[in-house]
Formats: C-alpha cells, structure tokens, sequence
C-alpha cells in the first residue's frame, strides 16, 4: 500500500531537467521571445535580438538547441561580415537566448558563454564645435519646426536616439522643461531641457496632433541628421554625436559629473570619466592659449 501511495504521489512531481523533452531551435526562440515581452523589454532590444536569432536560426538550421556546440556559435560569429560593435551584439543576443533556456531545462550548459566575447574598437569621440552646430541649424529646411525642435533636443538633454524616437506628447512637461524617456534596461528617467529648446517644442506641439513629436526610427533619425549634416557642410552628423557634444560642454561649463551621469543615463562612471578626460584636454589647451604669462612673454 504503501509503495503504490509513493508511485501515486511520484506523477506529480514536476519532471526532471534531464529527463525534459528536447525542443527545435525555433521553438527555444518562440518561447524566449515572449519571456521578453513578458519582462516588458524594449521594442529595440527586442528588434536586436530578433534580428540575431533569424540570422542564427538560418546558419545553423533547425536543430534540436541543446546540440548546439560553441563551435556551431564560433562559426556563427566569425562568419558576419560586420563591424565589432554588431558582432558583439550577436553574441549578447546568442547569450540572453542561452540563458533563459538554461533556467527552463532546454539547454545543459550555456555554450556562449565559452566563446569569448567581441571587444569593438574604441571610436574616437570627437564632438561638434559651435561653429558645426549653428552650420547645421542652417541645413534645416523642409520640415522645418520639427527638425529643429529634434536638433535642440538631441543636443539639450544627450538623449540616445532610440530615447527620443520613444517620446510621446505625454512625456513632455513643458511647465517644468523636462521629457520622461525610457533608457536602458526599461529605466525610466526625467531629462531636463532649457527654455530655448522648450520654445521650439512647443511650437512642434502646437502645429502637430502626432502622438510622436519624432515619429522616427533610429534609422531614419540617423539618416535625416545626416542629410542635414550634409546640407550643412558638416561631416560625420549622426545622432550619437550630439550626445558626446551635450556631455563634453556640459562639463566645460561647469556641470557635476554625477549630475551628468543621471542625465545619460548611465550605470556606471565608465563613460562619464571619458567625457571628463575630454573636457579636461579643453581646458589645458585653452589655458595655454590665454594664459598672460605665456602671451605677454613675462
């Protein structure tokens, strides 16, 4: 009797890692997508991980996920065409995909993490002078009001671009000259903005009925800063730029670093410290430029 209570109460048990069902790739995939949407990430980072798995999913076929070797993932990896940055993006996405299916029981071990990770090249940062910036307000022309309302803004508050492709009208605080964005990781933050660039949104709003002030993707952000860049006369307009600008000057002016930090967003001090090193540089040049030591020979 009491073997078969034992047996009975057995069929309840949840069943073992080991001893679960083995699941195509494609279907690892499907149930990691919506354990995403579930965590509410992104549409951005959603859109980057699907484009990685697709492209992983067609490299490698539809095969069974936990025979998937860090070879199959290596070869995957090598095989892109692209930049560092975007390898390392895969990798990242390849990552999340293992470690949801690691903590579910589809995978054994997680494989990506063996494979060592891409290490982009350090760009240069090389922000706008003031002359390239009033050059580029010149090569606003068709849309007039909102292309420089969004210049404003990108060089304002140094929103990320998919930050301010996120913007809703109720995210706009006008009275208080501040947006509420969602960065990274789904944190929400409030950006202050200064009256000049609260002027031109206001305008916007008042001429728009968009939900979306900027009713761009970052693609196309990338690509109308560009073309304005090139109207302009000035190389190397993208988005980011206007980023690095707003944190470098806003250091040279005088800001607190931490403050900085919360503005961008970030984590960590990491970036921050290369502004500082930045603006640092700035300053040593312009003493030695004005110093009246070194100008009146004394």
């Amino acid at each position: 009797m009491t073997y078969h209570n034992s047996k009975r109460r057995s069929l309840y048990l949840p069943p073992s890692r080991n001893t679960m069902k083995p699941i195509q790739l494609s279907k690892a995939i499907e149930g990691f997508t919506l354990a995403c949407k579930a965590r509410k990430l992104s549409e951005h980072t959603l859109a980057d991980y699907g484009r990685t798995l697709t492209r992983f999913l067609a490299h490698v076929g539809d095969v069974p996920i936990n025979q998937i070797t860090t070879a199959n993932v290596t070869a995957f990896l090598a095989a892109q065409p692209w930049g560092e940055k975007t390898v390392l993006n895969y990798h990242i996405g390849l990552a999340s995909l293992w470690t949801w299916a690691v903590k579910e029981g589809y995978a054994k071990e997680h494989i990506v993490r063996k494979v060592e990770r891409p290490r982009p090249k350090k760009v240069a940062i090389v922000p706008f002078s003031e002359v390239e910036i009033r050059a580029i307000m010149t090569g606003i022309r068709r849309n007039e009001t909102r292309d420089r309302a969004l210049i404003l803004l990108l060089l304002d508050t140094g929103l990320r671009a998919s930050e301010v492709c996120g913007i809703t009208r109720a995210d706009i605080d006008l009275s208080a000259r501040r947006v509420k964005v969602l960065g990274k990781y789904n944190k929400e933050r409030l950006v202050p903005f200064s009256a000049r660039t609260g002027s031109a949104i206001f305008k916007l709003l008042a001429e728009s009925d968009e939900k979306k002030p900027f009713p761009l993707d970052r693609t196309s952000l990338a690509h109308l800063v560009g073309l304005i860049g090139k109207r302009a006369g000035v190389k190397g307009v993208h988005p980011h730029r206007f980023r690095h600008t707003f944190a470098v000057t806003y250091l040279r002016n005088g800001g607190d670093p931490y403050t900085l930090q919360e503005i961008l967003g970030h984590s960590t001090m990491e970036m921050v410290k290369v502004y500082l090193s930045l603006a640092q540089v700035d300053i040593d040049s312009a003493h030695k430029r004005a110093s009246p030591v070194e100008n009146w020979h004394l």
